[in-house]
């Protein structure tokens, strides 16, 4: 019978992951070594991350109407969050102490996205962080499902996929937006978060598609739609990570799992080129963003989050890897790894334009609070105005 039901198990798995978007070979390893786990990681998997003085912030709670320009934007005023992107933003294995885990989509505990526990001292993920200036935010994902799951609300997030489905994942976004009973699609502000690169680039030494040139393009075609089409907006751009970091991961189970998945990251021949790519494509997201094009609005912007640019893995104190803050395919995150990325993201939203980190500097820093005197989530336009405001300050 135990035998009966294990062979039921492992073939409805088989059928789920096939439609997962994960490439064959990848699909095929996961179910050969379906019940392992990695030799590294203990339970790290479930080791969630502490930071000392949790939440401290003045919520700014305030009965004023709706800010009508974006760049007046305050956390309290977001009514409505959602992301496009790949298994880092599905959460794919965050929960994971198999091999078989890494199928499971966690987007409740997403960094960008997750809520299935509201309280931010139980889960930091940029939902809960936002909800404690507006309880009402909605949108956030839950549990664990597929992009097309009630679980994953306005998490449209696809394993697998490559700038080259962003477009398609946007017009998901938007249609679900528009079909959704209860929120106000034309007046309420947005919160829009895009992640997307690590598979074009671990893809990039197979297929002359992955390009810079082509990326940028789906980039660009992507955030024109969003600009024509969801109103009052604010799109969270964050940069492609390089994912040649992985090689500091090692053991026999990561190794295995990164060849299959990200071949191109290992690639000794191929690091030259692959490095070339990288930084082509987060030189030309900055460039892309910072040329103004997006503000030419006060009903949208987007704003470019550098600090997966330089990210490395993160490391113990004798130099060696933390392999706390990732799945046991050592690339995806574990709940660890998404608190310390949903942190990340929030200190970088209240950081002006020109000051965000481009790595992850401290693993263990606070969470920053708005201040009275600029509660604003920081856009290209209003960084500007700031710096004015303080050279006059010290100039007059």
């Amino acid at each position: 019978m135990k035998v009966l039901i294990l062979l039921g198990l492992i073939l409805h798995c088989t059928s789920f992951i096939k439609s997962s978007g994960f490439e064959e070979d990848y699909i095929n390893l996961i179910m050969e070594n379906a019940w392992k786990t990695n030799e590294k990681m203990g339970n790290y998997t479930s080791e969630p991350r502490t930071l000392k003085n949790l939440f401290n912030c003045n919520t700014f709670v305030s009965t004023n109407p709706r800010p009508t320009s974006v760049h007046a934007l305050r956390p309290n005023d977001i009514e409505i969050i959602g992301a496009i992107g790949d298994s880092l933003t599905a959460a794919n294995g965050a929960k994971a102490s198999t091999i078989l885990g890494l199928i499971e989509e966690c987007r409740g505990v997403s960094w960008s996205m997750g809520s299935e526990k509201s309280d931010l001292s139980q889960s930091i993920t940029l939902p809960n962080i936002l909800r404690k200036f507006n309880p009402n935010l909605y949108g956030a994902s839950v549990g664990s499902g597929g992009s097309t799951s009630s679980n994953a609300v306005f998490n449209m997030a696809r394993p697998g996929e490559t700038s080259f489905e962003m477009l398609a994942q946007a017009k998901n976004l938007v249609n679900k937006m528009k079909q959704t009973p209860g929120i106000n699609f034309n007046e309420g502000w947005k919160l829009v978060t895009m992640f997307v690169g690590g598979n074009d680039l671990c893809k990039a030494c197979r297929d002359s598609k992955y390009t810079a040139y082509n990326y940028m393009r789906n980039i660009r075609a992507t955030l024109d739609y969003f600009k024509a089409n969801l109103p009052r907006t604010l799109v969270n751009l964050v940069i492609s990570l390089d994912v040649s970091g992985i090689e500091i991961l090692t053991g026999s189970t990561c190794r295995n799992m990164q060849k299959t998945f990200c071949d191109c990251g290992l690639s000794s021949s191929f690091r030259p080129t692959l490095l070339s790519i990288t930084k082509a494509i987060q030189q030309q997201t900055e460039d892309l963003i910072y040329s103004e094009v997006y503000d030419d609005s006060d009903d949208f912007t987007v704003v470019v989050h550098p600090f997966m640019k330089n990210m490395r893995p993160p490391t113990k104190p004798d130099g060696s890897g933390d392999y706390s803050y990732f799945a046991p395919d050592c690339f995806h995150f574990s709940v660890k790894g998404h608190e310390a990325a949903a942190v990340e993201l929030w200190n970088s939203m209240l950081t002006p334009v020109g000051q965000k980190s481009d790595q992850w500097t401290s693993l263990n820093q606070a969470i920053m609070c708005p201040s009275s005197n600029t509660p604003f989530i920081y856009t290209n336009k209003n960084s500007r105005l700031n710096l004015k405001n303080l050279l006059n300050k010290f100039l007059n």
